[in-house]
């Protein structure tokens, strides 16, 4: 009897017949689950920016509120241990009086928090007490030798002694209620050409350029109280500097462009200076009504 070659197959399943396909047993089947392979699963790019956070833009593109600014605001950084921020306040301040730019003060935002605040405006009372003694000695120093009295360079020194520290207690009041008046002034101007910053960033990095240079401005005075022309030429200096620099620390937290926060800056000086006029000529009518009223 001639062997069938497919009598082995009987009784198994056929394809079509709700049977298994056979395995050969030298290979595995082509597509075992029925879904061809990606060509090129490595093939495809990365996505540009895959957190769709976009890249801080230090130039002055329009931001989507019609201004002009970073269209891009750095993230809020977690606070930190106040004596970390203590200690890295003499690098802030260096940095930002070598390196005046709206970029430089950019960079400060995200460390912007409340205690740093008032532990810096605490350093300018703690300085200027300290400061105002060393003065008041060297004054009945100097009295003494002008008048060779111990006794009224003694009584001198004393008033100096006392009138510092009472002047003291008040700039604990002082210090920070002008700060913030005058924060808040600028504040408010910003927010009317459509600022984007916050009142805490703005108070921040006003203090990063106004602690150091106060602080050299008292201690310049200090030293050159006797020389006022000397003391008045680097007293201005350093105010135009301070005005220079807030235009650019507006500029950075609001994104506003130069124009804009230089307005923000110089407007409030403008309204000082024209009361003041005005106060001033209001008082010497007064003065010369009295001078005519006792010529008759």
């Amino acid at each position: 009897m001639a062997w069938d070659p497919n009598q082995g197959q009987q009784g198994q399943g056929q394809p079509g017949n709700g049977g298994q396909e056979p395995y050969s047993g030298y290979g595995a089947p082509q597509n075992p689950y029925g879904t061809p392979p990606p060509q090129n699963p490595y093939g495809t790019p990365p996505p540009q920016n895959p957190y769709g956070t976009p890249p801080p833009q230090y130039g002055f593109p329009p931001n989507q509120q019609g201004g002009y600014g970073y269209g891009y605001a750095p993230p809020q950084q977690p606070a930190r241990p106040l004596e970390v921020s203590i200690r890295d306040l003499p690098n802030q301040y260096r940095n930002v009086l070598t390196h005046p730019s709206d970029v430089t003060f950019a960079a400060e935002l995200p460390k912007a928090d409340w205690q740093t605040v008032w532990a810096q405006l605490s350093i300018l009372v703690v300085v200027g007490v300290i400061l105002g003694l060393i003065s008041s000695v060297i004054a009945g120093a100097v009295v003494h030798a002008t008048t060779g009295s111990a006794s009224f360079a003694t009584a001198f020194s004393a008033f100096s002694v006392a009138t510092t520290i009472s002047g003291a207690f008040l700039n604990i009041i002082f210090i920070p209620l002008f700060f913030f008046a005058g924060v808040g002034i600028q504040y408010l101007l910003a927010k009317a050409f459509n600022g984007q910053g916050t009142f805490l960033q703005q108070s921040y990095t006003h203090l990063l350029f106004k602690v150091p240079l106060d602080i050299a401005s008292v201690i310049l005075g200090t030293i050159l109280v006797f020389v006022p022309i000397v003391g008045g030429i680097i007293g201005f200096a350093i105010f135009v500097y301070q005005v220079v620099l807030n235009v650019f620390q507006i500029k950075a937290v609001h994104r506003l462009d130069t124009g804009r926060a230089a307005a923000v800056v110089l407007i409030p000086y403008g309204v000082l200076l024209l009361v003041g006029t005005l106060c001033a000529l209001a008082f010497a009518s007064f003065f010369l009504a009295i001078l005519n009223a006792g010529g008759r």
